[in-house]
């Protein structure tokens, strides 16, 4: 992988790949976005900008999408672009569908006509699979219902659609939630409750949410992960892929753990919860193992443990 797109590229999981890209020593890794400006979480990786573009671009776009290709001759591309948050989803689903459908469309259109692209990974999420029987098996229906999950459901038969109709080598991952340092959504349970504890502020759960089961991925497992499905795309192009670390949780327990491990002791504020969860959301992550022998490596005290210390650093000298 010498020539990569990554949409998506300026986010949390963008950020950590592009780094991880650079320094495998790509030649040149492009990242369009809507917003130059907001590129903080790639900024505090301290990214090598010597072989990075960051230009300005919409995945809506379809003639942007073209003018690209017809400039760049990429061998490999990751689209992580999407509109992920949950409640913004759910406030503008115009917004979310033409991001995550209708942009996921346009890309692989795009390549099909003027791309000769030799690995595409396409991230799709485990909501994709709705509120359906776990652990979610890479063989169950997708049934997502909110908008976010309908929209990882769509995108991901779009992108199977492409392998089978044009024979485009797309991978699809389905990843368990992501955590680690650098996310700057505090929407999120693991970024929101380390920023209350460190301001002397309750960790907040949603109420009646704090028994529902989670499994989490720290993000540097994951960056392995979408590369070693690249790297073999013989072997996985066509195949969605769930990617897990194996650890499970409840959000009560969670935020305990993270209590614990900040040497806090602060009582938990429960507030009502306003947007559609998911109860239970786990995978079984054997198919990557049988296909490509890849395992997560980071066990999730060790990675909370990181992610505290990071977010730590990042506070105390005013830097997030």
């Amino acid at each position: 992988m010498k020539r990569v797109l990554v949409t998506g590229g300026t986010g949390f999981l963008g950020s950590y790949l592009v780094k991880s890209l650079l320094e495998r020593g790509a030649e040149s890794v492009v990242v369009p976005t809507t917003n130059i400006k907001q590129k903080k979480s790639i900024d505090l990786l301290e990214v090598d900008s010597a072989n990075l573009s960051i230009i300005s671009g919409d995945i809506r776009d379809f003639d942007f999408l073209q003018r690209l290709f017809n400039e760049y001759e990429f061998d490999a591309v990751f689209h992580l672009g999407a509109l992920s948050e949950v409640r913004k989803c759910q406030a503008n689903a115009k917004l979310a569908y033409d991001t995550n459908i209708g942009g996921t469309v346009n890309l692989l259109e795009v390549i099909r006509l003027y791309g000769k692209v030799n690995s595409i990974v396409v991230s799709s999420s485990d909501k994709a699979y709705g509120q359906a029987k776990v652990p979610y098996h890479e063989d169950q229906p997708l049934m997502g219902r909110a908008v976010y999950e309908t929209s990882k459901s769509c995108q991901d038969l779009v992108a199977k659609s492409y392998h089978h109709n044009y024979d485009l080598p797309v991978v699809i991952t389905r990843c368990c939630n992501l955590f680690g340092g650098g996310d700057l959504n505090f929407s999120r349970i693991i970024p929101n409750t380390i920023r209350n504890i460190l301001n002397k502020k309750p960790p907040m759960i949603w109420s009646g949410a704090e028994n529902f089961i989670r499994e989490l991925l720290y993000v540097e497992d994951a960056v392995d992960a979408y590369l070693s499905l690249a790297e073999n795309i013989e072997i996985t192009k066509g195949n969605a892929y769930n990617i897990g670390s194996g650890e499970k949780t409840t959000i009560g327990e969670l935020v305990k753990k993270i209590l614990d491990l900040s040497s806090q002791d602060i009582d938990i504020e429960f507030r009502h919860r306003t947007f559609p969860e998911i109860d239970d959301q786990y995978l079984d992550s054997s198919k990557i193992k049988s296909h490509i022998d890849w395992v997560a490596k980071t066990k999730l005290e060790d990675g909370l443990k990181k992610t505290i210390t990071y977010y730590e650093n990042m506070f105390k000298n005013n830097i997030i």
